[in-house]
């Protein structure tokens, strides 16, 4: 039987069927789908064509998990819908590695039934929710609610939900008036969905999620809804308690580890938390959760706060979680009592062994030692009885839960190291998942946001305060930050400065926020960035670089005065000019047209001289060129910028061919410029003294691959080997005029046809030493790696 044919016992249509058999990739791994599932002799045409998705969403059969124990459930029509498809995937490609059928099955929603009532109940529960935004948008609300809708019904029958939802809004708005018919501004087309639903790239005009800078408060409280958590909800009376406390006000903190240095993912948190309180009204705080000593240092602590700063945000208080070990040390003896933790002394290596059998785990053997016996032995650790290891305090949790993170965590473990903060008091600690929730509370925080990855601890963040009977924030999750071309690992961030890839945690082409101040970026370039990147709840979003640099460059525009260099000289020789000869050219720190935005006026001017000996590019001189050449070539004209027309008599060169000097004649009485080829330039300071000179730092993409570690097909590679070689050329002798020697360190200049550059803190007395921090190129890069443009033909 040919492969097409094979195909179209499956139910494939004729064509469709031909096409895949004259994909080679494609057709192996369907006739390997088909023989795994045992349908060789045919199967049902629903069946069959999710058989096909699945070889056409899986890159390779090899690496797809537990494929002989899932398809099955595609044959007999336990999954039969797109939804289920789309977890089916998920399971094949980042399941675990071993099959467990209740997982899978929970997973894919295999065999689970919603009634109609349930569906009226959630849709009835979602309007109500959304009233406001449903009051103010109206029908313009419509697809928003639906999605919401289908996410919180995501197996029950599509048509069953459309009528309900229909029903209901109908019902609620009345029928659509002529403004609600009214069609909505035309939007620019957005970007398609990635090929990993858990991604998403960003392009030139696209947004993670609302703007910062437009955020409305309807938008803010259908933003903070995550997934529902059955004892997350506060008592009357601690939410009432609550309410007199803070006075109903919101408060937010930005809660990071003081073990490593901020990177720009820290800067869009940072963002998001002190923007939202600022913006209604709110206060937020910086709260180090310093809960590992061994990894925590006061210069980490420092320069966290000078960033915060920098980047201009003002904290109503800084906070440590370590003057809280006291009341947290006192909440743990409370959950003994209560009989909900225990002292264990199981290996960390036996209890990670043990929690590879999921729900099937052997219970700790201390698990059920009486209450007066953990509390003797609880200060047995708190009095430094036993060494590192030897104890811990758990939580006594569910170890049958669906969830890793209610598999009783830990609370305390025994370590002997001085606290960079709370100094050599203690020599237990709390776990970071016992302490941040409860710092949350005892901080009363209204909105605890925090990244994707730890949406699964929503459970044991909410057990914990609900079996202390404290506060209970609202917790919600966005997308975390990654950009292309970089890395944001902090493992992977110290690889690199460790193994000296790069010269230090403020190298220039590191994505922390030490490396983008001295790379030149300035607090309202990185701001935009984030504001303009926005907040949703993607596992995940890229941003391209050329993104952040587009934000730096509008910021860095008006705060950068105007000045020429050379950086790979070519001498060039006025012959009509006497040789003792100094023209004086007058220049502006901005040009004429930036007067509306008050950074331009007529006594920012500065002058250059212009000898006889004056130096362009090499790249803007060839012997011999075409129309599309706009410098300087043999027997044609181009203008000095700010200065005069010149014209190439003549070149000299060396013995391989490379021009060394070209004569050209001036025309000092011109006064129409050339309509192409304006070329920059330095000129000798006074006959027959030889430019200024400056080092000149040209920084590149760090990574050769848009996403390290990653290859063309998606494959897992060493991040390493992916690293830009040409990530920075250090250029020295470049030309200068005099006026830079004078230069201050953290000052910022334009360099004319060159780009952004930053005054690095290298530089000493006449010693200078300069950053590119971007070219002048503008969002023609985004464009060229917007998947959305298609080529013209």
């Amino acid at each position: 039987m040919s492969d097409a044919k094979l195909f179209e016992s499956i139910g494939i249509d004729k064509k469709k069927a031909e096409e895949a058999a004259g994909n080679s990739k494609l057709s192996i791994k369907l006739k390997q789908i088909i023989q795994i599932a045992n349908v060789g002799a045919g199967c049902e045409r629903a069946a069959g064509l999710l058989l096909y998705q699945v070889a056409t969403k899986v890159k390779r059969i090899e690496a797809a998990k537990n494929l002989e124990s899932i398809l099955p459930y595609i044959v007999s029509g336990q999954i039969s819908s797109s939804t289920q498809l789309a977890e089916l995937i998920k399971q094949l490609t980042k399941g675990p590695d071993s099959f467990d059928k209740k997982t899978f099955e929970t997973a894919c929603g295999v065999g689970v039934v919603v009634s109609e009532q349930e569906v009226k109940d959630t849709i009835a529960k979602l309007f109500s929710d959304n009233a406001s935004i449903l009051k103010a948008k109206r029908y313009g609300a419509q697809g928003m609610l639906f999605g919401k809708a289908r996410g919180l019904l995501k197996w029950a029958d599509g048509k069953t939900v459309k009528t309900e939802f229909d029903r209901v809004i109908l019902s609620v708005l009345g029928p659509k008036t002529a403004e609600d018919k009214k069609k909505p501004a035309k939007a620019k087309k957005q970007k398609t969905q990635p090929k990993n639903s858990d991604e998403k790239k960003s392009g030139d005009d696209e947004k993670d999620g609302p703007d910062m800078r437009t955020l409305t408060r309807e938008e803010l409280t259908s933003l903070f809804k995550g997934r529902e958590i059955p004892w997350d909800k506060n008592s009357n009376e601690v939410e009432e308690a609550h309410l007199k406390r803070t006075g109903g006000r919101m408060q937010t903190r930005f809660p990071p580890e003081p073990n490593g240095y901020l990177h720009i993912g820290h800067a869009k948190a940072m963002n998001f938390n002190f923007g939202v309180a600022k913006k209604f009204g709110g206060v937020c705080y910086l709260r180090f959760d310093d809960t590992n000593p061994a990894a925590e240092k006061k210069e980490y602590i420092d320069n966290i706060i000078e960033n915060v700063k920098f980047l201009g945000h003002d904290p109503w208080k800084i906070t440590y979680s370590s003057d809280s070990f006291q009341k947290l040390y006192d909440f743990a003896v409370d959950l003994i009592n209560k009989d909900k933790a225990f002292v264990c002394h199981m290996k960390i290596e036996d209890i990670r062994e043990n929690k590879k059998l999921k729900q099937n785990q052997k219970p700790s053997p201390w698990r059920n030692r009486p209450i007066k016996e953990s509390l003797y032995e609880f200060e047995k650790m708190r009095r430094g009885y036993y060494g590192e290891g030897e104890a811990i305090l758990r939580l006594k949790m569910d170890i049958t839960h669906d969830n890793p993170n209610m598999w009783d965590i830990i609370a305390y473990r025994v370590m002997f190291q001085n606290h960079p903060h709370a100094g050599d008091k203690w020599c237990i600690y709390p776990t970071y998942d016992y302490t941040h929730c409860v710092i949350d509370s005892l901080e009363d925080i209204t909105h605890s946001c925090c990244t994707m990855e730890f949406e699964n601890r929503r459970e044991s963040y909410y057990w914990l305060l609900d079996e202390l009977g404290i506060f209970k924030p609202n917790v919600w999750e966005y997308g975390r930050l990654n950009i292309e071309s970089n890395v944001l690992s902090k493992r992977k961030l110290r690889q690199l400065v460790v193994d000296r890839h790069v010269r230090g945690w403020d190298d220039p082409r590191l994505l922390t926020i030490n490396g983008l101040r001295r790379r030149g970026f300035t607090h309202e370039g990185i701001n935009a960035f984030c504001d303009a990147m926005g907040v949703a709840r993607s596992i995940v979003v890229w941003a391209p670089y050329e993104r952040l640099e587009q934000c730096g460059r509008t910021a860095l525009n008006t705060i950068s005065p105007r000045r020429m260099a050379v950086l790979d000289p070519l001498k060039v020789v006025l012959t009509n000019m006497d040789s003792n000869q100094v023209v004086e050219i007058k220049c502006r720190d901005f040009p004429e047209n930036m007067k509306e935005l008050g950074v331009s006026s007529p006594d920012r001017e500065f002058v250059v001289p212009l000898t006889r000996v004056c130096y362009i590019e090499r790249k803007d001189f060839k012997p011999k060129a075409d129309k599309s050449f706009f410098g300087l070539t043999v027997g044609k004209s181009v203008r000095l910028l700010h200065a005069y027309n010149i014209t190439c008599e003549r070149f000299d060169q060396d013995a391989k061919g490379t021009p060394t000097c070209v004569y050209c004649t001036i025309d000092l009485e011109s006064k129409v410029k050339v309509k192409k080829g304006f070329l920059h330039w330095v000129s000798e300071p006074k006959p027959g003294k030889e430019p200024a000179k400056v080092t000149v730092n040209l920084y590149e993409k760090l990574f050769a691959a848009d996403r390290p570690g990653e290859d063309d097909d998606g494959e897992k590679v060493d991040y390493l080997t992916q690293l830009n070689p040409n990530s920075l050329e250090v250029k020295k002798g470049c030309y200068v005029n005099e006026d830079m020697l004078k230069v201050k360190v953290g000052e910022h200049y334009q360099f004319e046809r060159l780009g952004f550059f930053y005054v690095d803190p290298d530089t000493k007395g006449k010693k200078v030493v300069l950053n590119r921090t971007m070219s002048l190129s503008t969002s023609k890069d985004l464009r060229k790696k917007d998947p959305r443009r298609k080529r013209k033909k």
